[in-house]
């Protein structure tokens, strides 16, 4: 089997525990996965949670509620990685599950892209509008002008149904 590597598609999913990436995962096994040659590395970038400033006397509760956060950001994290396991166990994928403590999930992506040589990069899209885009940013749009692979977004649920109807 030498030289089966290079053989391999490799796609990178970002996943956030929203519809839109489970969204993603389905229309990948439906539209564009083939079972013989593709890895599917999938990213979940978790936001650890913030640890708010506190006086001296009162610092150590604050420092204590921030683990018991930070354990149940860490719990909700492994569910996550671990309900797309089985999920690609169900569609027999040949797969690898990434957590990354980061609140730049798109830099995330696009490096897990990178360093796996990726070909593909797979995101599921909230469909946010213009001016929420504008300030926040969205994943999708950091993947597609920070990697130089192309970047596959799936839209939100029947946006051509809501087009037609709004001409």
């Amino acid at each position: 089997m030498a030289g089966s590597e290079e053989n391999v598609r490799k796609i990178v999913l970002g996943v956030d525990g929203s519809e839109h990436c489970a969204r993603a995962l389905d229309w990948y096994v439906t539209n564009l996965c083939n079972k013989e040659t593709d890895k599917l590395f999938i990213i979940h970038a978790q936001e650890p949670p913030t640890i708010p400033a506190a006086p001296y006397p009162y610092g150590y509760a604050y420092y204590e509620e921030w683990q018991h956060l930070l354990q149940k950001s860490d719990k909700q994290a492994k569910e996550l990685l671990e309900m797309f396991g089985k999920k690609c166990n169900q569609h027999n994928l040949k797969f690898k599950l990434y957590k990354e403590e980061s609140n730049r999930p798109g830099e995330v992506i696009c490096k897990l892209a990178k360093d796996e040589c990726a070909d593909i990069v797979l995101i599921g899209s909230r469909g946010v509008g213009t001016l929420r885009r504008t300030f926040l940013g969205s994943v999708s749009d950091y993947c597609v002008h920070h990697t130089h692979i192309p970047v596959v977004v799936i839209p939100p649920p029947n946006r051509h149904d809501d087009h037609a109807h709004a001409q």
